[in-house]
């Protein structure tokens, strides 16, 4: 039996991309939702002609407000659990991702039996050496990053847009927990690791134009801290309350430190607790390696 695959398109100001997006997404699945944060170009008009071509191939939120690609997203996804559907594909509206690609997300997700698959533009040369060179930076300093947040140290490239879950899959999380902006990919990757899903990637190609990020670098980086702090945090409570490992109970110990050594500030608890970061990564590595 074949899978019932629903794609979900987040746009903003796509009027130049979106109609070649959705004819090849189209291709691949038995529903595409766009979800058009509230574009002021030509984006509405565009994807409204396509809904009378497409009919119920095709359903679009039009947000009243702007609200963000991870806001956005959740709406789709709510939607899409709505509908009858094995596989759900996220693909960027900017024309970014190639949709002859889906098949490749769909068939490891059903031959080798993954909850998420994400795409990953460093196994493809041609991708890397098209990417703007800041965009590389910044993707190595957040993959380092998420790498000891999530606990998950085999995901190369966790701001890929281009992904496919399994919808049983999604139903078990809290989508209220991801995240409403910038970071909704890493979000997701975190929550499915700390819930012990099973994550793959596959080599895809970008096409990188002449448009500017959706996601402000600097802008990106100020909020970047903070941000992972509450991912790990949620990523230790959702593991504790699955199955208290020694690594969640070595970082709620390390919490609690720091909150006591902010009121009382004592040199040999910041060195207990300096020891303690070190201690949680090398246990995490060892939990992610041992139980592949």
């Amino acid at each position: 039996m074949d899978n019932r695959i629903v794609a979900v398109i987040p746009a903003f100001n796509e009027e130049k991309n979106i109609k070649r997006v959705v004819t090849g997404v189209i291709k691949y699945c038995q529903l595409v939702i766009i979800v058009n944060d509230n574009s002021t170009d030509a984006t509405k008009k565009i994807i409204t002609e396509m809904k009378n071509i497409y009919n119920e191939k095709l359903e679009i939120i039009n947000n009243k407000k702007n609200m963000g690609i991870g806001s956005s997203m959740k709406k789709g996804l709510i939607l899409a659990l709505s509908k009858e559907s094995d596989i759900i594909i996220k693909i960027d509206g900017d024309g970014q991702h190639r949709p002859e690609d889906i098949p490749k997300f769909i068939s490891k997700i059903k031959d080798e039996n993954f909850d998420l698959v994400k795409g990953n533009r460093f196994y493809n040369i041609d991708s890397v050496s098209s990417m703007p060179k800041i965009k590389i930076l910044g993707n190595l300093l957040i993959t380092n990053i998420q790498k000891i947040i999530s606990g998950n140290y085999s995901i190369s490239d966790p701001n890929n847009g281009f992904l496919a879950l399994k919808t049983e899959k999604i139903r078990l999380i809290n989508i209220k927990h991801l995240h409403n902006k910038y970071f909704f990919e890493n979000s997701l990757s975190i929550i499915f690791t700390a819930f012990n899903f099973k994550i793959g990637e596959i080599g895809i190609e970008t096409i990188y134009r002449d448009e500017k990020s959706s996601i402000p670098v600097f802008v990106a980086g100020l909020k970047l801290i903070p941000t992972f702090i509450l991912f790990l945090i949620r990523k230790n409570l959702i593991t504790a309350s699955r199955s208290l490992s020694i690594n969640s109970l070595i970082f709620f110990i390390c919490i609690f430190l720091t909150i006591l050594n902010l009121i009382i500030n004592t040199s040999v608890l910041w060195t207990i607790i300096f020891c303690l970061i070190p201690l949680y990564i090398f246990v995490d590595i060892l939990n992610h390696y041992q139980f592949r």
